[in-house]
């Protein structure tokens, strides 16, 4: 298996991790508020609602099969929608015109879809939720097998999920009502005693818009789906097969002894097939036995063509040996190990930044106003504070219960605070604030963020990930500096140590 090795490099070179993610308001002057955003984020909403796991999916399927669909539900978190449950959409762009899809809910589940308004006649559904359990049968049906039925230990119904602009007499029944409305239908199916197949609806509603987001892996003009990368790799694996097919063939050929005689009566004379070790043969005067050469003289040929196959599939794949964790040839200078490296990340790093604006764009329209709904609403958790977080929060802390007092002071007829008291003073509160360790617990006020304006940017400079790169850079240049202290004195040597810096892919400041 050549494909799955690159798909997995894939998924690794091409991944956004929700550390990537900042949560800021876009305000210059509102910096504590920004602070609270991130740290409720991280700490309440990322927890709860487990991001990760649908980046990982979404990412996961967009590289099997060139594209990814997620929808927006109910809750938090966006879902991703299978590519094999899609019974039909637009071939060309997927999200121009209705697209179906199918489920399968457990009698249980499909229960739970009462709260939700189905199987409710003030839906448009023409049956009720226990009356689709009755009608239901103990199998499912797979479409890829010719509807071959597979039985189930229980009831699996089988439910169509539509969106998209249809006819607006599929909601109203009139068909005087011509026009054409955005709109859910979810419906199923089920067979009368005549045999005939008959459709029930179980919700029907409009809606403002369809709550599906696509993203395509390399566009193809014309077509729904990008190229994916098991379909960029299967003219590779195909190839391997067929040589390892034949290998295999050679590899029984080779297996078998085969002897040839001139005797034509040895066989009826020795049962040589049994023969223990050391046992004599009789063999007429002048006649003779040998082995048949069964040596697979081609083996290499195929051995070749497998090698040239799976490089061919880490060419496409940009999977060079370094990437997959191969060890480099004996005498491969760091450096140029490093270029090729470097050089192989290239088209998955253009592939991530793509990803990284469709996050983006999901999290701006789907998750942020969920995010202000709820911390407008007042929210108050518990959250591990960073060592820098601890000196900001800190700081601030110290600024205003020290400006608090003074007020106090001065409003009670008193002096202010002498330098030294104040410094006692602030020095106080700050261990006292360090005492309590680095769990703090954080309260947002009700309405204390409306109406901020939230921003979302999804950093994927890759800095996370090149810790050990970055930490050999810093290195470098703390012997630089260790060696010659001298050298940040002469202002033209500082500047030449800047742009090092700088051309190192580090901060100057």
């Amino acid at each position: 298996n050549i494909i799955r090795p690159i798909l997995n490099l894939s998924y690794r070179a091409e991944d956004i991790d929700v550390k990537d993610i900042t949560l800021y308001v876009d305000d210059s002057e509102k910096y504590h508020i920004s602070f609270l955003v991130k740290k409720y984020f991280w700490d309440v909403f990322v927890k709860e609602n487990d991001l990760d796991t649908f980046f990982d999916e979404l990412k996961e399927e967009k590289t099997d099969f060139g594209g990814g669909l997620a929808k927006k539900i109910k809750g938090a978190r966006p879902i991703k929608i299978p590519m094999q449950s899609i019974v039909f959409c637009d071939q060309t762009d997927i999200l121009s015109n209705p697209i179906g899809i199918k489920h399968y809910y457990s009698q249980n589940e499909l229960k739970e879809m009462e709260a939700s308004g189905w199987g409710d006649e003030a839906n448009g559904a023409t049956a009720t939720i226990d009356d689709v359990i009755m009608l239901s049968e103990n199998y499912k049906v797979d479409d890829k097998q010719n509807g071959q039925q597979s039985h189930t230990t229980g009831k699996s119904i089988e439910i169509y999920e539509v969106h998209g602009t249809m006819p607006e007499h599929f909601l109203t029944a009139r068909y005087e009502d011509n026009g054409y409305v955005t709109q859910i239908q979810i419906c199923c199916f089920y067979q009368d005693t005549q045999g005939t197949k008959r459709g029930i609806t179980l919700f029907k509603k409009k809606e403002k818009k369809v709550p599906f987001k696509f993203i395509v892996r390399d566009g193809i003009h014309g077509r729904a789906l990008g190229f994916g990368g098991v379909e960029e790799l299967i003219e590779s694996q195909v190839w391997t097969n067929y040589s390892m097919i034949r290998m295999k063939e050679m590899l029984d050929s080779a297996s078998k002894t085969i002897f040839k005689t001139t005797d034509s009566a040895y066989v009826d004379r020795n049962k040589i097939k049994n023969m223990k070790n050391l046992e004599v043969t009789v063999l007429e005067e002048g006649k003779d036995i040998t082995q048949l050469d069964t040596t697979p003289r081609n083996m290499r040929l195929f051995e070749n063509a497998v090698v040239e196959w799976e490089n061919h599939a880490q060419r496409i794949g940009s999977a060079t040996d370094p990437m997959l964790g191969e060890s480099p040839s004996a005498g491969t200078p760091f450096k140029l190990q490093d270029l090729v490296t470097t050089q192989g990340k290239g088209i998955h790093e253009y592939r991530q930044g793509k990803y990284a604006k469709f996050i983006e764009e999901i999290l701006t329209d789907w998750i942020l106003p969920y995010i202000s709904q709820e911390i407008t609403n007042g929210v108050k958790f518990l959250s591990e504070l960073s060592q820098d977080e601890m000196q900001y929060v800190s700081d601030c802390l110290v600024r205003n219960m020290v400006n608090k007092h003074q007020v106090e002071l001065v409003l009670n007829g008193e002096l202010p605070l002498a330098p030294d008291e104040k410094l006692e003073l602030e020095k106080n509160i700050r261990d006292e604030f360090y005492a309590g360790g680095q769990n703090k617990s954080i309260e947002i006020l009700k309405d204390e963020l409306k109406d901020a304006p939230l921003k979302i940017k999804v950093n994927i400079s890759g800095k996370q990930k090149n810790l050990a790169l970055i930490t050999d850079k810093l290195t470098n240049i703390f012997r630089q500096i260790f060696a010659n202290p001298q050298v940040l004195d002469d202002p033209r040597a500082a500047k030449i140590f800047s742009k090092i810096i700088e051309y190192s892919g580090l901060d100057p400041i």
